[in-house]
């Protein structure tokens, strides 16, 4: 009987795969967070499998590779869409951002592990650039990987929190900026600062969708302002909270099919109207970086 009760708790904790609509894989799709892997196949492998579930790629990209992507944008324009990958304290950022926007690149990210707070005004000529340009802002938001426990680290999840970003999106309105991750673990306050920045969105890449797979009713709770709520409280014209998310999966082209799953499991289990899921999977950041499909 033991036996049996620790099968059933096992098999009740293990994430629920669903079954993807044709619709899912064959919908066009913006993948707003995928980063550049110096390997031999990079360009091959993303081209095979972001053809296949009719998908663009915003590639963020170190400074070394950007004659890479760029010859690769001007190969498959049907699939890359050119992100620089900068270093908020490096010397050279705004050198480096002039170079990505001479390039074509729409967009700066993943700004990660910053040696102050998101909002010291320390960076704002680069916020104040990337505005100037109309290119896209990919913070990372929440707790971040330590992949060299033994290699001292000078950043945290503190300097990185989704208030900071609140301040950035008043200061420069203009601005557009993509959170990742949602703020995990600060959810809540991730959301409350999408609400009532209408230039600030998110994603809900890495851990967040696996620890919330057998709860995904969980984001209508904090996502949770709707057009039939539209009061002096809540944005004007009353938007849909889940507007506010962008598909992106933080993995590598093998990761693209289960990232899919689980953002059409989140969609779903939050009865997101098809207007907004639409929105969720490309219309939104196809309108801010002018893309259509294969193009």
């Amino acid at each position: 009987m033991h036996k049996v009760s620790i099968l059933f708790v096992t098999i009740f904790l293990l994430p629920i795969r669903v079954v993807l609509p044709e619709d899912a894989k064959t919908r066009f799709k913006i993948d707003s967070h995928y980063h550049y892997r110096n390997t031999a196949d990079f360009i091959e492998k993303t081209v095979k499998e972001y053809r296949k579930y009719n998908t663009m790629a915003c590639v963020l990209t170190p400074a070394e590779a950007i004659d890479k992507i760029k010859k690769a944008i001007e190969q498959y324009p049907g699939v890359f869409i050119g992100y620089g990958s900068i270093k908020l304290d490096d010397p050279q950022a705004l050198e480096k951002i002039d170079r990505f926007y001479a390039a074509g690149f729409r967009g700066i990210g993943e700004l990660s592990r910053p040696l102050k707070n998101f909002h010291n005004p320390r960076y704002f000529p680069i916020y104040e650039r990337l505005q100037l340009y109309g290119m896209a802002a990919l913070f990372h938001t929440g707790i971040v990987s330590r992949r060299n426990p033994d290699v001292p680290q000078y950043s945290s999840m503190d300097r990185m929190r989704p208030a900071y970003v609140d301040l950035i999106a008043r200061r420069f309105p203009r601005l557009v900026i993509h959170t990742a991750h949602l703020g995990n673990p600060w959810y809540e306050e991730a959301a409350e600062a999408l609400r009532w920045n209408p230039n600030l969105y998110s994603d809900v890449t890495g851990s967040s969708l696996l620890k919330k797979a057998n709860h995904p009713e969980f984001w209508g709770e904090i996502l949770w302002w709707r057009p039939s709520l539209a009061t002096r409280h809540s944005p004007s014209g009353g938007d849909h909270a889940f507007g506010k998310i962008v598909f992106g999966t933080d993995e590598g082209p093998e990761g693209l099919l289960a990232n899919i799953e689980r953002f059409e499991k989140f969609l779903e289990a939050n009865h997101v109207p098809e207007e907004v899921r639409e929105k969720c999977w490309s219309g939104t950041f196809a309108k801010i970086l002018g893309v259509t499909p294969g193009k």
